[in-house]
């Protein structure tokens, strides 16, 4: 867990964010259950969500959670979208709107938004996310935003077709990748993954 001076959430302003304080803690409750090791990590979030404001607001500090989705082909490639200020590849997500009615659906509706994937055509792996990750985010001045720490939690999705799920919508780059090169533990989760299915085909 990235070192944090100050603990105790301050937000900007009050929001009234949909998917609330007690809903994050249940996902982080569900996550530690299927993965103990990861418990430390989890600890600070959970103190977060029981005692500040809303923990999905992107106006919370010194950490707010974000979404992504890891949308993964039949033969086990992983969607990344290009990050145009950056240049870099990412997964698709970020911040969760206020009408969010769920993570699952956040990072879903993120997927939609950022990569041209159809809702209709992928299959959740499961209700528990695949990974929650704690990410230092450098200052932002011009967004009168500090530097603090996003919890990115990311959900499994699944589909067939990858022409069909996702459109060519113009605007993002998109490109599938083998989850070897994806960075951290969530790389390594999805390799796993991808090598268990192939051994029971």
């Amino acid at each position: 867990m990235p070192a944090l001076r100050d603990e105790r959430p301050v937000s900007v302003r009050s929001l009234s964010m949909t998917v609330t304080n007690n809903a994050v803690i249940s996902v982080a409750l569900g996550y530690i259950e299927a993965n103990p090791d990861e418990v430390d990590l989890l600890r600070s979030l959970v103190v977060l969500a029981l005692h500040g404001p809303a923990i999905t607001a992107r106006s919370t500090t010194p950490a707010h959670v974000t979404a992504r989705a890891a949308i993964m082909s039949s033969d086990w490639r992983v969607l990344e979208v290009m990050d145009a200020q950056s240049s870099t590849w990412h997964l698709p997500g970020g911040h969760l709107d206020v009408a969010d009615a769920s993570l699952l659906g956040a990072a879903l509706g993120l997927a939609g938004r950022r990569a041209g994937v159809d809702p209709n055509l992928v299959i959740p792996d499961g209700i528990v996310p695949v990974d929650v990750d704690a990410v230092i985010e450098p200052a932002a001045p011009t967004l009168g935003e500090p530097e603090h720490v996003h919890y990115a939690v990311t959900y499994l999705f699944h589909v067939e077709d990858r022409e069909l799920a996702v459109a060519d919508i113009g605007a993002p780059a998109v490109r599938w990748t083998d989850p070897r090169h994806l960075p951290g533990r969530l790389g390594a989760k999805l390799t796993r993954s991808s090598h268990l299915s192939r051994l029971v085909r």
